[in-house]
């Protein structure tokens, strides 16, 4: 059997198509590979910053003493640190209060291995008992700094 002249070669092509598909089909698979990667990292980051965070918020809430309304004011009020300022600009003035200072430790040595970056504030609304926690770190690769954020009532 003779095959026309116009068919020659269309396996050829049949194949370098599918190698074409193939081809874009792993290089889809390792962009995905490398979204899973940093998204894996940010909830890693994130992970860290939440147990700082609500390490803290347990502490306050252990700490302040609750004898007299002067006493808890006081005590609720010796944890603010660094709470002026806002979106990862944080500023003020550093609290004194050892357990502060302890957590504040903490945070600068995961800035060093876990948490790259890392800066924090406490904030806290003596009127209300509201104590706001804010850790921010710069993601490597990202240009904007992530944040978490943890808010509680202290009673």
């Amino acid at each position: 059997m003779q095959l026309k002249t116009g068919q020659r070669g269309s396996f050829m092509l049949e194949a370098l198509m599918a190698m074409v598909i193939f081809a874009i089909g792993i290089l889809g698979l390792i962009g995905l590979q490398g979204s899973g990667v940093a998204a894996n990292t940010d909830i890693r980051y994130r992970i860290e910053a939440a147990q700082l965070a609500e390490r803290m918020m347990g502490v306050i809430q252990g700490a302040v003493r609750r004898d007299s309304q002067a006493n808890f004011t006081a005590d609720l009020a010796s944890f603010n640190h660094n709470s002026t300022g806002d979106q990862c600009i944080l500023s003020g003035t550093e609290s004194v209060n050892p357990l502060v200072t302890t957590w504040v430790n903490d945070i600068r040595e995961a800035a060093r291995t876990s948490l790259p970056g890392a800066s924090e504030q406490i904030r806290v609304n003596t009127a209300t008992n509201q104590v706001r926690i804010v850790i921010c770190w710069q993601q490597p690769g990202l240009d904007v700094p992530r944040r978490f954020v943890l808010m509680g009532a202290i009673s």
